[in-house]
């Protein structure tokens, strides 16, 4: 198990993917447990993470929290030569 392991973080890191993100993602491995190939599922996660704005934390750690659009306030200014 942990030669496996041992090989996909070489393989994150020789992709290019920064070893802090490497290090989160094997935090929540070690959270989770389970088959190595998980892991770069994990890194991904925690590459996508935001510190802030998540909607619901709990759920789905991923998502920010939804922000409506609206109109702006001089469509002209705001679309300057588009209208």
């Amino acid at each position: 198990m942990l030669g496996h392991l041992g090989k996909v973080v070489k393989a994150l890191l020789d992709e290019g993917i920064a070893a802090d993100h490497v290090r989160a993602g094997l935090r929540r491995f070690a959270e989770i447990q389970g088959h190595p190939s998980r892991l770069p599922s994990l890194v991904n996660d925690a590459m996508n993470a935001r510190s802030t704005g998540l909607a619901r934390p709990g759920i789905r750690p991923n998502v920010p929290a939804h922000q409506a659009w609206t109109n702006p306030v001089d469509a002209a200014v705001a679309y300057a030569e588009e209208l």
